[in-house]
């Protein structure tokens, strides 16, 4: 049950049907970065759209579902401009290379939405016994990580990258963009670099640990000699 003080609203015409789901969503968001998402009440986020909390339930059944709502979204933005990337002009290493650095540029250009994301189980806890997962069994979510997969496993078979498990790879290469577009976000009082420099630098070392020397490719070196000091 919701409790605690609500600053009043006035109940005025606004967005009918999908207007009227993006001003819940937009409300929501500013809430739950605001108040956190256990004090961001379905009573406050009607409080702030100008509808009832009766209105508010025939659009989500409950917050969990606004959340997931916002990692819909976020996720088919991801997924259209990896899309794009993919059908971009180069070899496919820069194709790839573009890919990272386009990713970590998403998340900075789109902060909130990447927290609420990515970050949503370190800031939202749930009910008992029903953790917050915003991403989980999102169809956009599961095709972007298909691309990154997809893409290591291709440079892999093209003896760019060195021979292993791709599902293994890609999930460390989003390690990587991830922990850094995070620190990038909430934790630059801590980082002495210039931010674009260090974003750089990572996708960098990310290519240059998965990258087969030129000398390995020739001779069909065994899989686990990697090439650390150069990128094809």
């Amino acid at each position: 049950m919701d409790t605690g003080p609500v600053i009043a609203a006035h109940r005025k015409p606004r967005g009918q049907g999908p207007a009227r789901r993006d001003e819940i969503l937009a409300a929501a968001k500013r809430l739950f970065l605001s108040d956190g998402f256990e004090h961001a009440t379905i009573r406050k986020i009607a409080a702030a759209v100008g509808v009832s909390s009766a209105t508010l339930y025939v659009y989500f059944a409950d917050k969990d579902a606004i959340l997931r709502a916002i990692a819909e979204s976020t996720f088919e933005r991801l997924l259209r401009m990896l899309e794009e990337g993919r059908s971009a002009q180069g070899s496919p290493l820069a194709r790839f290379r573009a890919g990272l650095a386009a990713y970590i540029a998403f998340g900075r250009a789109h902060p909130d939405e990447y927290r609420l994301t990515f970050l949503a189980k370190m800031m939202t806890p749930s009910a008992p016994g029903r953790p917050c997962m915003p991403g989980k069994d999102i169809p956009a979510a599961d095709r972007s990580f298909q691309i990154l997969e997809q893409d290591v496993r291709a440079l892999m078979d093209a003896g760019v990258f060195v021979p292993g498990e791709s599902v293994l790879a890609a999930e460390a290469v989003w390690s990587c963009m991830h922990g850094v577009t995070a620190l990038l976000l909430d934790q630059t009082e801590h980082l002495e670099s210039d931010h674009q420099a260090l974003a750089d630098a990572v996708i960098d070392m990310v290519l240059r640990g998965l990258a087969l020397a030129p000398a390995d490719r020739a001779n069909d070196a065994p899989p686990n000699q990697r090439a650390i000091n150069t990128i094809p």
